[in-house]
């Protein structure tokens, strides 16, 4: 039996995956950037420390980024944690440290990475007279542009803000923030299945009662949170943006009555995750050109073969 040479076989699988476009990416996007956070009397006055009987505060972050089978992360915690940024692949470092401005209103990046990046700074409330604000900012991105069996990178960050607190009287508390929530989605039209880029923020604020352990205040914005998810497929591509109306927005929600010298704990949630997936593998049509081609090498050995015999 004539088997064609292994050459060959290289040669004809080579061309046949070179049928799939070098082109084909992935790119996914979310940052949310939260300002002048504070938190305020029924009056409208900034809470300072010594409205507070007690009061325990605990800041920490987390930033992740990875590529295939490769990951970094980094945590920070204390008054105002900064994570330094996380990258792997190409480019890295992808961004500036501590950047939070979108690549592009509307361009996907090109590339093959996974980045995180944290950053906090200030005060809900005023301490030891200090003008309240709070800064969080956190951005997370991923691309994909190779043609691997298996090209995937996902990247998460977050930051939570933690307060035990006993009020020295009863009143109510007003939560009010700036945002900034950019969130974007991309897959090009050359994306084989399965293809998929995925991006989403959330934002929450929650006081438990620590007496009883029920929850008596819950504030998450549908803007921060199931307005802004956005994806794409290999079966819808192009790109999908979330932005907020006129570019950022202003939040405010306030409690009920909070009771004096009864424990209570306020928890700030603050995220952004983003995925994306590019599984390259040849088409159908692919597939039966390089069984056709093998096939007509084969014939042709055999023929070359029969030629090549002495006569008898």
């Amino acid at each position: 039996m004539i088997r064609p040479s292994k050459a060959l076989l290289v040669g004809a699988a080579a061309a046949t995956l070179g049928m799939q476009s070098a082109s084909a990416s992935t790119f996914a996007s979310a940052i949310l950037d939260m300002n002048n956070f504070r938190i305020s009397h029924a009056n409208g006055t900034v809470y300072r420390n010594t409205d507070f009987s007690k009061l325990i505060g605990v800041n920490d972050a987390h930033a992740m980024a990875s590529l295939n089978t490769v990951q970094v992360s980094r945590s920070a915690f204390g008054a105002t944690p900064d994570v330094a940024r996380q990258c792997v692949g190409t480019p890295c470092p992808a961004f500036g440290e501590n950047n939070f401005t979108p690549y592009h209103a509307l361009l996907p990046m090109s590339g093959n990475f996974g980045y995180a990046d944290q950053n906090f700074t200030g005060s809900g409330i005023s301490v030891n007279g200090a003008a309240a604000g709070a800064r969080s900012q956190t951005r997370a991105d991923v691309a994909t542009s190779q043609n691997m069996q298996f090209a995937n990178s996902n990247s998460s960050v977050g930051s939570s803000n933690t307060m035990a607190f006993r009020l020295g009287a009863t009143d109510s508390m007003t939560i009010s923030f700036d945002a900034m929530a950019y969130a974007m989605a991309y897959a090009s039209p050359d994306g084989r299945p399965t293809t998929t880029a995925n991006a989403r923020i959330s934002w929450s604020a929650n006081i438990v009662d620590l007496v009883t352990g029920t929850t008596v205040f819950h504030f998450a914005p549908e803007q921060l949170n199931s307005m802004a998810i956005v994806s794409r497929t290999h079966g819808a591509n192009g790109t999908s943006l979330y932005t907020l109306p006129g570019g950022s927005l202003h939040f405010n929600a306030t409690s009920p009555l909070l009771l004096a010298n009864r424990d209570y704990q306020i928890t700030v949630q603050h995220n952004t995750l983003v995925s994306a997936l590019q599984h390259e593998i040849p088409e159908p049509a692919s597939l039966a050109i390089l069984g056709t081609g093998l096939c007509a090498m084969v014939a042709t050995r055999r023929r070359a073969g029969r030629r090549s015999l002495p006569r008898a």
